[in-house]
């Protein structure tokens, strides 16, 4: 074999493997939507936007941009 081949093992693998990722994006639902379902959508809206919330001291001292 050369490097001007097709390596159709490798490429088999390559193929297998994203067609599984494919399939596991479209099975697996996203963090917020599990969320949602399991507390709701105002509770996981306000856990989420408590969680991405700026988290940085603040008072005498703090150094703020």
């Amino acid at each position: 074999m050369n490097a001007a081949e097709p390596q159709t093992r490798a490429m088999t693998l390559i193929l297998d493997h994203c067609a599984r990722m494919n399939s596991l994006e479209t099975i697996q639902p996203t963090a917020s939507l599990r969320l949602r379902q399991a507390i709701g959508d105002e509770l996981a809206k306000l856990l989420l936007n408590a969680l991405a919330g700026d988290h940085r001291p603040v008072g005498l001292g703090a150094v703020r941009p």
